[in-house]
């Protein structure tokens, strides 16, 4: 069945832009099974691959190589046994589970975001208030480079300044953090928490979210579809 979204699939082109529509306002897998009659199962499928293809497309903008999120990823997929850690980004997530905290920052007028594995709660905390960290001086410095830092497994936003010498540019800078972080901790609050396998692809998909978020973004994902199709072998 010819689909050009979709390649290998046994699923109309038709069909296939229902989903997608579905997706761009946002709805649940089980929402979206539920109205286009497709299996929860496959419809977490194509779900997750057009995540991926998100953050290709992400990363494909990022102006800095995002090294260290793939290699987050690669250490997440290669758990023992395979099994899924579960993450939680509620506040009273037990401390034993080491949570995910990523950094934002803007560039013109994009947002974007890079999860930092080798930075731990003290440090943002520390860095937060202005003190010194007793941690890597390199993984320090890194994060200072952030306009804004969020713990998810404390549900929290940590600001870290602007970096810009105009007042408007820097005001601007902060409600745009400020605006991500509520949309991701909307988005995020329909889930009960993330396991480490998804919690990447999600985050991309709120930076894509909101970085097109004044315009449509059913149209915004068929030329991205259209462009970079989605292949199922």
């Amino acid at each position: 069945m010819k689909n050009k979204f979709l390649k290998g699939a046994h699923l109309s082109e038709r069909k296939f832009k229902e989903i997608l529509k579905l997706f761009s306002e946002d709805l649940t897998a089980t929402q979206i099974a539920n109205i286009s009659g497709v299996s929860r199962v496959t419809i977490n499928s194509y779900l997750k691959k057009i995540r991926l293809q998100i953050v290709k497309y992400c990363e494909s903008l990022q102006p800095e190589a995002s090294t260290n999120s793939v290699s987050w990823i690669q250490r997440t997929h290669s758990h023992a046994n395979g099994h899924d850690t579960a993450v939680a980004v509620k506040a009273d997530v037990d401390r034993i589970i080491k949570p995910v905290i990523f950094g934002i920052y803007k560039l013109d007028d994009k947002v974007f975001t890079e999860i930092l594995p080798d930075v731990s709660r003290s440090m943002i905390q520390a860095i937060s208030r202005g003190r010194a960290v007793l941690e890597t001086v390199g993984s320090a410095e890194r994060i200072r480079r952030f306009n804004g830092v969020v713990d998810l497994g404390q549900y929290r936003l940590y600001h870290l300044g602007n970096n810009h010498q105009d007042p408007e540019a820097g005001k601007s800078t902060l409600d745009d953090v400020d605006g991500f972080w509520g949309l991701t901790k909307h988005r995020l609050a329909k889930f009960k928490g993330l396991n480490r396998n998804t919690a990447y692809l999600h985050l991309k998909e709120c930076e894509f979210r909101y970085n097109y978020r004044h315009e449509d973004l059913y149209n915004v994902l068929l030329n991205l579809l259209k462009t970079f199709p989605l292949n199922l072998s």
